[in-house]
């Protein structure tokens, strides 16, 4: 049975340049990484955007080399690279490298990407997505697993050329889908959605296990399974509540109002008031928001109602408006006094 791991998701959302400058949120931010491994966080991830408030790390493997360089256990991944929008040739070479420059902490997470915009801006055909994500990914496998590529696609092909690059972890690194966990477990991929009951996560196991017959490579470790959700943790429910209202706000103008303003997409007006209204995301469960005790609670009912099915809790920290301080803190307050109880108790029920 799986131990529950904790890890921490990041969109590397814009702050006022007059209040922090991006240098400094740099640093801040690998600030925080390198707390969250100090506490016992597991893993770290990084979302992928373009042009857009709601990512100033637009490059994932560029700030992970960072990131790599300041830890020493901490695993680290993208959350996710839109394979689409990357040459397969460039981003095979980058994983190897990555691999190996943070001595085989490398977990990749792949995916097509939710903006059609963003496709466009590449100058690419969204349309196209789904035909790109699949050689892309298919071409980075082949070739961390046989060292050569051989494949005729819409898009690309090769013929016995050889890649001269192996990653440091073999065959190949752990390998991450988000969104829809059942895709996750059909590619024979670890996978992260937003919370979902039992049922779900027990089909994941089931689709998961009956890929360990084709005998793929990506099928053979033991998966990591989870849900992740934005947090915020306080001294008091009142003073979590007010700090995360106002929060939300500014993360729903980083990305609910880019859809609206800036990337030509219909959206009705009530799903916006929806999606930016902070007292509806916390009410849906969404927004996990309180003091440490009340986040607690409520993050052990749903484990225990869904552990050990689901084995890996992720959240976000430094959302929306979030200062470096009101960040760290809540971190600190999750790791010291929800973390360990949460630990405590699935291990009580594996025993």
């Amino acid at each position: 049975m799986a131990t529950l791991e904790f890890g921490i998701w990041d969109h590397f959302e814009q702050q006022d340049p007059e209040r922090v400058p991006l240098t400094q949120q740099y640093a801040e931010r690998l600030e925080l990484i390198v707390q969250a491994e100090r506490l016992g966080f597991s893993r770290y991830h990084i979302a992928e955007h373009h042009l857009t408030p709601l990512d100033m790390a637009p490059s994932p493997n560029v700030f992970l080399a960072a990131v790599a360089r300041e830890t020493t256990r901490i695993r680290l991944g993208s959350m996710v690279m839109c394979l689409p929008l990357y040459h397969p040739v460039r981003l095979l070479q980058e994983i190897c490298m990555l691999d190996h420059l943070s001595e085989g902490r490398l977990e990749p997470g792949v995916g097509r990407g939710v903006r059609d915009i963003e496709h466009e801006w590449f100058g690419l055909d969204a349309s196209q997505s789904r035909e790109r994500y699949k050689e892309t990914f298919d071409l980075v496998i082949q070739g961390l697993l046989t060292g050569k590529l051989n494949y005729q696609g819409q898009y690309y092909a090769y013929h016995d050329v050889p890649v001269h690059f192996a990653p440091a972890q073999r065959p190949l690194p752990p390998m991450w889908y988000a969104g829809n966990i059942q895709s996750a477990a059909r590619q024979g991929l670890n996978g992260l959605g937003r919370s979902e009951g039992r049922d779900a996560y027990a089909a994941y196991w089931r689709t998961f296990d009956a890929g360990r017959a084709s005998g793929n490579a990506l099928f053979q470790r033991a998966p990591r399974v989870g849900s992740t959700r934005h947090l915020l943790i306080a001294d008091t429910d009142a003073d979590a509540r007010a700090i995360a209202r106002r929060a939300w706000r500014a993360y729903g103008e980083h990305f609910f109002a880019t859809d609206l303003r800036n990337l030509g997409q219909t959206r009705e007006p009530q799903a916006y008031s929806a999606g930016a209204d902070p007292d509806t995301q916390i009410a849906s469960g969404a927004l996990l928001v309180g003091s440490p005790t009340t986040v607690r609670d409520k993050l052990d009912a749903y484990v225990k109602e869904v552990y050990p099915l689901h084995n890996y809790l992720v959240a976000a920290f430094q959302w929306g408006d979030l200062t470096h301080a009101e960040a760290m803190h809540s971190l600190q307050l999750y790791a010291t006094q929800v973390m360990p109880a949460l630990a405590e108790r699935r291990v009580a029920a594996a025993a």
